[in-house]
This record gives C-alpha cells, sequence and structure tokens, in this order.
C-alpha cells in the first residue's frame, strides 16, 4: 500500500512541476514581449511617443517607409508610403534621429517606419529642386511669377551619387510640400 501512496505523490509532484513550468514559461514570454514593445517618451503628448517594435531593428531593404505631412494652412495631413532610400539601409531607431532631426518617428521596426512631419504651407505648392552654385537648391514654380528661388541646402551635388546630380541639373518637378521635404530629406542626409 506504501507504494501505491509513495508512486501517486510522484505522479501528482510531477503534474504540479509541468504545469508551474507551462506558467512560468508563459509569464516569461509575455515580459519578453512587453520589453520587446518599448515606448520611448519625448516629453510629448501620448498619441505622439515613438513605439519601438524591437530594441535592435533595423531598416532593410524590404522596410516599409511612411511619411506623414501635415498643412497647418489648410489643415490637410497628406501620407506617402515608399522603400527606403539606401543611405537610411541597416539604420537603427537612434541613427534615424541623427538623421531626420526635423521629424517626428512615430514608430519604428524593421517591417515600417512612420515619420510626421508639421509643414508650415498649403498642401499643394509647386517646386523644382535643382542646383545653385553647386548646391542643391529649390525653386518655387509659380503661373504669375515663374520660377523663384525658395532656398539653397548645405548640401553640395557633388556629395551625390552621379545619377542624381544629373536629375537635378534636370530639375525635378515636385507637387506639394510632402514630396518636397521626402526628396530634400533624400537628398540632404
Amino acid at each position: 500500500m506504501k507504494k501505491k501512496e509513495i508512486m501517486w505523490i510522484f505522479i501528482i509532484c510531477c503534474i504540479v512541476g509541468v504545469v508551474s513550468c507551462m506558467i512560468t514559461t508563459r509569464v516569461y514570454e509575455k515580459k519578453i514581449q512587453t520589453l520587446s514593445s518599448i515606448k520611448i517618451e519625448n516629453n510629448m503628448p501620448e498619441e505622439d511617443n515613438i513605439t519601438v517594435i524591437t530594441e535592435t531593428a533595423r531598416i532593410t531593404p524590404s522596410t516599409k517607409m511612411v511619411y506623414e505631412y501635415y498643412y497647418t494652412e489648410d489643415g490637410v495631413t497628406q501620407t506617402l508610403e515608399d522603400v527606403p532610400p539606401y543611405f537610411l539601409l541597416d539604420m537603427t531607431l537612434e541613427d534615424m534621429k541623427k538623421v531626420y532631426t526635423d521629424w517626428k518617428i512615430v514608430s519604428f521596426s524593421s517591417k515600417e517606419v512612420v515619420m510626421r512631419k508639421i509643414l508650415e504651407a498649403k498642401s499643394n505648392e509647386q517646386y523644382i529642386i535643382g542646383e545653385k552654385n553647386g548646391y542643391v537648391a529649390v525653386y518655387y514654380k509659380e503661373a504669375q511669377h515663374g520660377i523663384i528661388l525658395h532656398e539653397i541646402t548645405n548640401t553640395p551635388i557633388s556629395a551625390l551619387p552621379l545619377e542624381e546630380q544629373e536629375r537635378l541639373l534636370e530639375g525635378i518637378s515636385v507637387i506639394g510640400d510632402e514630396n518636397l521635404s521626402k526628396i530634400l530629406s533624400d537628398y540632404t542626409s
């Protein structure tokens, strides 16, 4: 009789041990999931925090870049999705913060990066990106006044790949501030 009692106690202990291991494993997995989804505080309202999916997330050729542009003059928000430019490949969140200092990075993962920019303009202005004195320059394109210099960036054309230099010398037509900001971010980064 004692052998049967010992056997039952042993079986019950094994079952309790297995159930305890399963519960501990689930709790541990939930903690890992919580740690890999971090909110980074930026002294911004809750909706403007950056969500990082993993601490070691890096931009890959398949990362979807989402650019959100908010125009204050007409209250329009436009979203543009694109592939990452070549110079962003393998960057981390910290690298992106250094390159895009005038953007809010809303979320960052290897699958998708969402960036937001507030623009003090209307959503349908026309520009030409070209060259002025060896630097990347932006011109307004207006029906009444023609082409007017808007700004000269600090980016020398010689710092860009030859193909991009040729495009800039021909002039790149751009409609809307969101497209202008995206292209300028690509050239001035």
